[in-house]
């Protein structure tokens, strides 16, 4: 074979491995069913065992919510997006890995939302909206029209949709326009529209240290890292999830 007939034959093959690796993927996820049954057995893996409850039962459980879900997205007029999948699925395995032993908050969040993106839906830049998820693609919903998210270094002008202060930051009106400003540290002052940072809480109008575990709070809030979570009967911080908690309650209890 000579070189020419060579490299046509590899290139060839190197399409084909393409075809296939994207058709293996739309294979596995054909279906809302699919995605619903493959998310709802990371959950498991993760978490069946820190709830008590067995992976079986938990499947079960997770999977009837997310089909829930799921009809309830198409009934908002989004769609099933198969190339959302596996985003989801790896989100879900970061965020609850060690047997959901040290989830946070901020990681739940990330992962809801990426998981969200599955079934979304396909207004375009511009076009008006209430939430993030009847946008097309990586589009965000702000300031009530689809627009692509533009991460705003601290100090910079944060008034235009989809604009979004770096973490750790927040927005804020300075004048006749806005401008991302650092959120205030152990001991400022601090409003519901001037937060503290992340590893704080806002106490009488100032910023303080979080409640560690089981002791008194009265929102997720105002619990530190360690146990991330307000336990709405007892009123103290604890993680979220364990044999006697309210997560539990959807994951097979």
């Amino acid at each position: 074979m000579n070189t020419r007939n060579l490299l046509s034959v590899i290139a060839f093959g190197g399409v084909v491995a393409l075809v296939a690796c994207s058709s293996t993927e739309e294979d596995k996820f054909a279906s809302s069913d699919s995605f619903c049954s493959s998310k709802a057995e990371a959950e498991c893996n993760g978490l069946a065992a820190k709830c008590g409850a067995t992976i079986d039962a938990c499947k079960t459980k997770r999977t009837t919510l997310c089909k829930s879900g799921v009809t309830t997205a198409n009934g908002q007029g989004r769609t099933y997006k198969v190339g959302k999948v596996q985003d989801c699925l790896d989100s879900i395995n970061n965020t609850y890995r060690n047997g959901g032993s040290s989830v946070t908050q901020e990681a739940e969040t990330t992962t809801a939302a990426v998981c969200d993106r599955v079934i979304s839906g396909s207004k375009k830049e511009l076009q008006a909206c209430t939430t993030t998820y009847e946008c097309d693609g990586a589009l965000v919903c702000d300031k009530g029209v689809c627009a692509p998210e533009e991460k705003v270094l601290i100090g910079k002008q944060c008034n235009n949709a989809g604009q979004v202060c770096e973490a750790s930051s927040y927005c804020q009106q300075q004048g006749a326009t806005k401008f991302c400003n650092a959120k205030n540290a152990l001991g400022d002052s601090c409003t519901p529209d001037a937060p503290c940072a992340e590893t704080l809480r806002c106490l009488t109008n100032h910023c303080a240290e979080r409640v560690t575990g089981g002791q008194p709070c009265d929102n997720d809030g105002e619990c530190g890292a360690a146990a991330p979570y307000c336990d709405a009967v007892q009123k103290k911080c604890r993680p979220k999830y364990e044999s006697t908690s309210a997560a539990c309650k959807d994951y097979g209890l």
